[in-house]
């Protein structure tokens, strides 16, 4: 291996991926932060502490989400403590995988500088640093989807060596690592599956068409499928009720509008405006020129949106379904524009008299200096962001305080905010550790069972805040076994009566 070969593979496989860790690392407070999310962290970790508690998901912990991410996140607590910052270690690491295949995925198609670039690209990108660093599941499961990509690019790349066949293996056991720590991605299965198939077609002559094409696609799914069902039936995860009917149930369809949720899709277009131009500019070129190989982003973009645009409900971490295909595309964008800057004295075109002959390398490079403008503002825009959720930090810490002086007389903590029973240590029922909006909505959970789990556990202390239904579905019996401790603009602290 030759000293460049050396200091490339270095870039790529250790500069890039550790230098995204340690700025990720400095850039984000994750230490100072109570929470970078108002729901799903708290969530994600009382279910891990609830699992290493020795309670059994799906039977006693009510859990609508596949149970991989649960499973790791228990063992990563158990291994390292049990800290926020621990867990956000956890998926701070998914995140630099996610990098590190993103960029190896990019070296395959555009080469090694457009691949620095179009990563750099996707560091920056709206919520992506945020989600790297919070204990949600989304980020985790398509940094296995990136992974299992890249190692399909590479089957292609090393086709038709006898060993590429077990590249598709992995992929496809990647991917169901995906399915198995949320299902959100299975959209993206059938166009893999087109993918393979696609490029099967043309690397066989017409004569050698035949059956055979499809081996390498079923072999992929089957190794999907395989490793996802062995997972669930290990975790006991094959379970309609939770796993689906909360999410195609009636009620949750129309307890969320679909405007609101349209409208949040249309908005992630804009969020990072400056790819989008450049993605628009590079799909323009794709379907003109018939570039196949190249569609696979654009094709991805598309089914994401549309899918988006007919689901409910739509939150802003759903963004990064668009946001990798997004810059995946931009930075083919990027690459429109290598003619234009290999000119001598480019920077002499930009004139107002050679706008009326616009080419696509002009048009790119127009767009890459706008995107240069753009990026400080982008960093800007997550500085304040991040003084935001510090400047929050007293509120949440000042409820935190009431519950752990109430904590040696405490056996349960009944909240809807299970963040808050994270930090003070307190056990909360396994039946209500999920509360979502999902299972609140779609009625998944009833005021006669709520109340059913007061009245088994009788919980000490009561913390609600997130949810108006169950303060409504509580009133009643608070009233008559409660006392309200404490109310802020966030939460209001309930002890149960005799307790000092």
């Amino acid at each position: 291996m030759t000293n460049h070969k050396v200091k490339i593979f270095l870039l790529f496989n250790l500069l890039i991926p550790v230098g995204f860790f340690i700025f990720a690392l400095t850039f984000m407070p994750i230490k100072q932060v109570f929470q970078f999310d108002s729901s799903d962290e708290g969530i994600e970790l009382i279910k891990a502490i609830l699992y290493l508690d020795g309670f059994s998901m799906y039977t006693q912990v009510w859990n609508d989400q596949p149970p991989l991410s649960t499973v790791i996140l228990g063992f990563w607590l158990n291994l390292f403590g049990k800290s926020i910052y621990s867990a956000r270690l956890l998926t701070l690491t998914y995140a630099t995988m996610l990098v590190w295949s993103f960029s190896q995925t990019l070296r395959i198609y555009f080469g090694n500088l457009l691949a620095i670039i179009g990563t750099l690209m996707l560091i920056i990108s709206c919520n992506f640093l945020r989600l790297s660093v919070s204990v949600m599941i989304g980020l985790p499961s398509l940094a296995m989807v990136m992974l299992s990509i890249f190692i399909l690019s590479l089957y292609k790349q090393n086709f038709p060596h006898k060993n590429s066949q077990l590249l598709i293996l992995l992929s496809g056991v990647l991917f169901g690592f995906s399915l198995q720590i949320k299902l959100f991605t299975a959209f993206i299965i059938p166009l893999i599956l087109f993918d393979i198939i696609i490029f099967q077609v043309n690397k066989y002559n017409r004569q050698q068409l035949n059956w055979k094409v499809l081996l390498t696609p079923l072999l992929w799914l089957a190794a999907c499928l395989i490793v996802s069902l062995l997972i669930a039936i290990a975790w006991n995860s094959l379970n309609y009720e939770q796993l689906l009917q909360a999410r195609l149930s009636e009620e949750k369809i129309t307890a969320f509008l679909a405007k609101n949720s349209q409208i949040l899709t249309l908005s992630f277009l804009l969020q990072d405006f400056d790819y989008l131009l450049l993605a628009i500019l590079a799909s323009t070129v794709i379907i003109q020129k018939k570039q196949w190989k190249n569609s696979f982003p654009f094709i991805w973009l598309v089914i994401s949106f549309i899918v988006l645009m007919n689901h409910r409900p739509v939150w802003y971490h759903h963004y990064l379904l668009m946001s990798i295909p997004l810059t995946w595309l931009a930075t083919y964008g990027l690459q429109l524009s290598l003619d234009f800057f290999r000119q001598n004295k480019w920077y002499s075109k930009f004139k107002l008299a050679n706008f009326s002959q616009i080419t696509i390398p002009y048009l790119a490079a127009v767009l890459i200096i706008f995107a240069i403008f753009v990026t400080p503002i982008k960093l800007g825009v997550i500085l304040v962001e991040n003084h935001k959720y510090l400047e929050q930090n007293q509120n949440h810490i000042q409820l935190v305080d009431i519950l752990l002086k109430h904590k040696k007389y405490t056996n349960w903590l009944f909240t809807d905010y299970p963040i808050y029973a994270f930090y003070s240590g307190l056990p909360v029922p396994p039946e209500i550790a999920v509360l979502s909006h999902i299972r609140i909505e779609s009625n998944s959970i009833t005021a006669e069972q709520l109340i059913s789990v007061l009245q088994m556990y009788r919980p000490e202390q009561v913390l609600l805040c997130k949810s108006q239904t169950i303060q409504q579905y509580l009133s009643n019996y608070l009233n008559q076994n409660y006392v309200q401790n404490y109310k802020n603009s966030l939460c209001t602290h309930f002890l149960l009566k005799g307790i000092p």
